[in-house]
């Protein structure tokens, strides 16, 4: 392979804080703002423009996990339950008691990007927006400092604690940390996906609005289109003047560059030809327009760190406690096949259409899980330790979002946003802690960061 000569290694620290947060998404947010409301000196990192990760990169919506299992009662609250406040009070949520009555928190993905901005500022969360995480720097075993780049150049920032808000752990696999990969039968991760908006079609009944996904679903069936669903009518977001739709399908790795470029060719392709179907096929939807697709296809599972404890589909269904818990869970084993096969596959799980066609099918189904063994008890949930939150090799180094320690099964749970939320709040919350009290996340009092979770408004 040829080599380039790399430039200067001199890299000028731009900053430095007690807390750096790399990730605005879910979990970055909520770790960054709880730790600078806790007195820690916090920077966060951020890739886009923007925060919210795959609630506004991706349009993702409803915000998931905020209740217990089929039930109404909150699980989570803390900085989800004051965000979907401050998103109502312009027009970008329910109320919060309304969500609860909602299978998700609907919300306007705008509006979340000026109530975190409005956040931030207001905790002292110093921001490098437009930077990506591009290398770490490892002294002694412990994080010494990130390296950035973004238009000013490459740039270091120097903290005390690292909090791994990535989503593809990609703070803790270029430090060097022990990470695990997708399943472990063939390192696969669960298949990603994008949400779109349409707009610009006429009202349709109820009893219309059927014949015309149910025309979808068979063209499905035909091979015109591969989504995994004929969804394309769903209105998952807080607004109901567009569609938010969540049925494309790829499969590839999100820590793979070659793939994330045939995942957004592949998806936007996808969401085309079915806006360029129902314009010449069905008279309500000629003047029908793409309003939005998102600035990035949205993984579910990548990278792993590996820590003292891996959450575990087990402890999904179980509904399982732990005296260090620091969040809550409730969303089941919802794992988007791995092999990115589409309708009329979607779940992996036994009952799989394809069976013997697929190898991990023909490997594993006498141990593989029906549709009706995936979820936790009815009006329970499942803790987060603080442990799936630790490194098990680099001592200033927490996780939080979809790369905490969890098997394949556990993340498939433990991925939604709304847990990723109250991870990021416990995550931020312990960093500021273990600052304050001079010592490793790892020897933290985890009495301590529950007390001051509870305090704050979080339920664990």
């Amino acid at each position: 392979m040829q080599t380039i000569p790399e430039p200067s290694k001199q890299v000028p620290v731009v900053a430095q804080a007690d807390v750096v947060v790399c990730g605005g998404g879910p979990g970055g947010f909520a770790a960054a703002i709880a730790a600078a409301r806790h007195g820690a000196q916090t920077v966060l990192i951020e890739r886009y423009g923007f925060m919210g990760g795959l609630a506004t990169a991706g349009l993702v919506a409803p915000i998931l996990g905020h209740t217990a299992s089929r039930s109404h009662m909150p699980i989570v609250e803390g900085l989800l339950r004051e965000i979907t406040e401050r998103m109502h009070a312009i027009n970008g949520a329910p109320t919060w008691e309304a969500a609860l009555q909602e299978w998700g928190v609907r919300f306007d993905a705008e509006a979340l990007k000026i109530v975190l901005d409005e956040m931030c500022a207001e905790a002292g969360v110093r921001l490098m927006l437009h930077s990506y995480v591009a290398d770490v720097v490892v002294d002694g075993g412990a994080i010494a400092a990130v390296i950035v780049e973004n238009k000013s150049g490459r740039q270091a920032v120097a903290g005390g604690i690292f909090v791994d808000g990535t989503g593809d752990a990609d703070v803790a696999f270029r430090a060097g940390a022990p990470t695990t990969h997708g399943r472990p039968f063939d390192k696969r991760p669960e298949s990603m996906g994008s949400f779109f908006h349409l707009a610009g079609f006429e009202p349709l009944s109820e009893a219309r609005r059927q014949e015309v996904v149910e025309q979808v679903r068979q063209e499905m069936a035909r091979g015109r289109f591969r989504f995994y669903n004929p969804g394309f009518l769903n209105a998952n977001a807080y607004h109901t003047d567009h569609t938010a739709a969540n049925m494309t399908r790829f499969g590839g790795d999100s820590d793979v560059a070659e793939d994330m470029t045939a995942a957004e060719l592949s998806v936007r392709g996808e969401v085309w030809k079915l806006v360029r179907y129902l314009q010449q096929n069905v008279p309500e939807f000629r003047g029908v327009y793409v309003q939005q697709t998102s600035p990035q296809v949205g993984p579910r599972e990548s990278r792993q760190i590996v820590g003292p404890y891996a959450l575990t589909g087990d402890d999904v269904r179980a509904g399982s406690k732990f005296d260090d818990a620091v969040a809550r869970g409730s969303w089941w084993i919802d794992i988007h096949c791995p092999r990115g096969e589409t309708y009329p596959v979607h779940l992996c799980v036994v009952e799989c259409p394809k069976q013997e066609e697929c190898p991990f099918w023909a490997s594993e189904h006498t141990r593989m899980l029906s549709r009706d063994q995936l979820h936790p008890p009815d009006g329970d949930w499942y803790d987060i330790p603080y442990r799936s939150l630790l490194s098990a090799g680099i001592g200033n180094l927490l996780s939080t979002g979809r790369c905490i320690s969890a098997t394949h099964e556990g993340m498939a749970g433990s991925r939604v946003m709304g847990t990723c939320v109250a991870i990021g709040q416990a995550a931020g919350t312990a960093a500021a802690l273990a600052t304050s009290a001079k010592v490793a996340p790892a020897d933290l009092d985890v009495r301590r960061l529950r007390d001051a979770l509870r305090a704050d408004g979080q339920l664990v």
